[in-house]
């Protein structure tokens, strides 16, 4: 294993360190990063007291503090530091892909394919949102669920709540993977979410209301989803771009939370009630899916959910979510995220143009997901069919 995944991810390490190297300047997320870190390192060890700024569990704010006290001791660009745990995670997924083939469970191509995938790229190296890391947790939690290793994909699972919340929707799947038992699946449940808990109760004890405010407070942006989508053509027929966050959008933030909600638990009792018969591969997948289509307000980041476990099966769907995400996203960040990708202010004819790619790349990629969930349901609903007598 370690021949195979040696050059995948020295290709993966060489051309995320040559991007961030170009995209090394303080803005946007990594702007925010920095003011965590100097709230901790010069005011108070609770990054929940901050406003609007930490809407994560606890394990970043040292990544931030840590990054920070280096850049300041040291001569490191801080948003070049803060983005080298993200690299580690990168590396990270594509030798767990390398793994999955050498077992089976994943195509050959699926490592050098994240290695080189454009939304990995830009989210993590350019951008410098750090969701590759609980995608490596999240992507370690299935392939060890599909081998039967419960509890070891449990605490793989923790691993990835604690980093950001997310992964918590795969909890139910992978507990009741593979015709687990009632006493089984509360195991594994326990298992994922005792050492979150355990993270979280000395902020709790601090600052109840603030640990509500921040972590529980977040309902996401509308930059991407339907949501955001609604945002962008807005945006074109009047002039007037609306803010993103999800204040500004009530309705939609509460009928993304109710539908998605819905539709998760539904999945969620057809896979107990065995009528979803899938790998955990790939009923995780379909919640991911699920959850790109439905949920309304989307970051940027949230692109790269699907994509490591789209990897272990690569097609069509997962080659049109790359080309389309990546148009998106350049298109976003050239026109809502100023600095990350380029230095300077672009002139008004050009800012407009980013702003129509941020709208089409949004728009294919709601498109993409949608027809994606609908493929993967389709083949879930096949499965459950009988096999035709042999004549």
């Amino acid at each position: 294993m370690k021949r195979a995944a040696l050059a995948p991810m020295l290709v993966a390490l060489a051309l995320r360190l040559a991007v961030a190297a170009s995209c090394d300047r303080v803005v946007a997320d990594v702007e925010r990063y920095e003011k965590v870190g100097r709230h901790l390192l010069d005011v108070s060890w609770n990054p929940y007291e901050t406003q609007r700024l930490y809407p994560y569990p606890p394990p970043w704010a040292a990544v931030e503090a840590g990054a920070l006290a280096l850049a300041r001791s040291a001569p490191f660009d801080f948003a070049f530091v803060v983005k080298l745990p993200v690299f580690a995670a990168d590396l990270a997924i594509v030798a767990l892909l390398v793994r999955a083939a050498l077992l089976g469970l994943g195509s050959p191509f699926a490592a050098w394919l994240y290695a080189l995938h454009p939304v990995s790229v830009l989210v993590g190296a350019a951008h410098g949102q750090f969701d590759s890391i609980p995608l490596a947790f999240l992507l370690a939690a299935v392939l060890l669920a599909e081998r039967d290793r419960r509890d070891a994909s449990a605490l793989a699972l923790a691993c990835g709540i604690a980093t950001k919340s997310f992964p918590v929707l795969a909890l139910p799947f992978l507990a009741t993977a593979r015709g687990a038992s009632s006493r089984e699946a509360l195991r594994y449940a326990a298992l994922a979410l005792a050492p979150v808990a355990i993270l979280l109760l000395p902020f709790a004890v601090a600052d109840r209301a603030a640990l509500q405010r921040e972590l529980l407070g977040y309902g996401g942006i509308a930059d991407f989803g339907w949501t955001g989508v609604l945002r962008g053509v807005s945006w074109l027929g009047s002039g007037v771009l609306a803010r993103s966050e999800a204040r500004f959008w009530p309705t939609a933030a509460l009928v993304s939370r109710v539908v998605f909600l819905a539709a998760w638990l539904a999945l969620a009792l057809g896979a107990w009630l065995g009528r979803l018969p899938l790998s955990p591969r790939r009923i995780v997948l379909l919640v991911l899916l699920a959850f790109g289509t439905l949920y309304g307000l989307q970051s940027a980041q949230y692109l790269l959910w699907v994509v490591p476990l789209a990897l272990l099966r690569p097609g069509r769907p997962a080659a049109v979510h790359a080309a389309v995400a990546s148009v998106g996203l350049v298109g976003f960040y050239l026109f809502l995220a100023p600095g990350v990708l380029w230095p300077d202010p672009l002139a008004s004819g050009a800012l407009a143009a980013v702003g129509r790619m941020w709208v089409l790349g949004a728009t294919a990629t709601l498109a993409t997901v949608a027809a994606w969930l609908g493929f993967a349901l389709a083949e879930a609903r096949s499965s459950l069919r009988p096999a035709a007598p042999r004549v």
